[in-house]
């Protein structure tokens, strides 16, 4: 009778819609839209978990100043107060470092004067802004770095 190693016969637990999103990041933004538009009509709930994984918050601070300028011409002020409930000090910092000094005073102003929120607020809110920045780099009005990118 031969010995297995226990280790050798357990399946690994792999999260799907990271993966995808993942495979997805490093393709052409209008070929990964297509992709997501054919599963959602399929699959509504994994095109979400897909999405959620597309992008994170603090992928905001890869962005060039530009394509954060852009970013925030194009979202609401109440969605970037609401964000910066839990956003890292690199995004807060890049955020802030892309306002002109008056708009960040009245940015940081408000949101030191914003109450309590409940979490998932915050994150509809980020969500909105990673949707925005998704629509922006698939329109081509942002470019983003990734160290998957050969630039001549």
């Amino acid at each position: 009778m031969e010995e297995h190693n226990q280790d050798e016969t357990k399946d690994e637990i792999v999260d799907g819609p990271k993966i995808a999103a993942e495979i997805l990041n490093r393709m052409d933004p209008s070929n990964k839209e297509k992709i997501v538009k054919a599963i959602q009509t399929v699959s509504p709930e994994i095109a979400t978990r897909i999405e959620d994984n597309l992008y994170n918050f603090d992928d905001i601070a890869e962005l060039a100043p530009q394509g954060v300028q852009t970013l925030l011409k194009e979202v609401s002020e109440r969605d970037v107060l609401l964000s910066l409930k839990t956003a890292s000090t690199l995004v807060k910092d890049t955020l802030f470092s892309n306002m002109s000094e008056r708009k960040r005073q009245i940015v940081q102003s408000d949101f030191e004067a914003l109450p309590q929120v409940r979490l998932s607020e915050v994150q509809d809110a980020q969500r909105r802004i990673l949707k925005k920045l998704d629509d922006l780099r698939t329109s081509g009005a942002i470019r983003t770095r990734t160290k998957h990118d050969v630039w001549v």
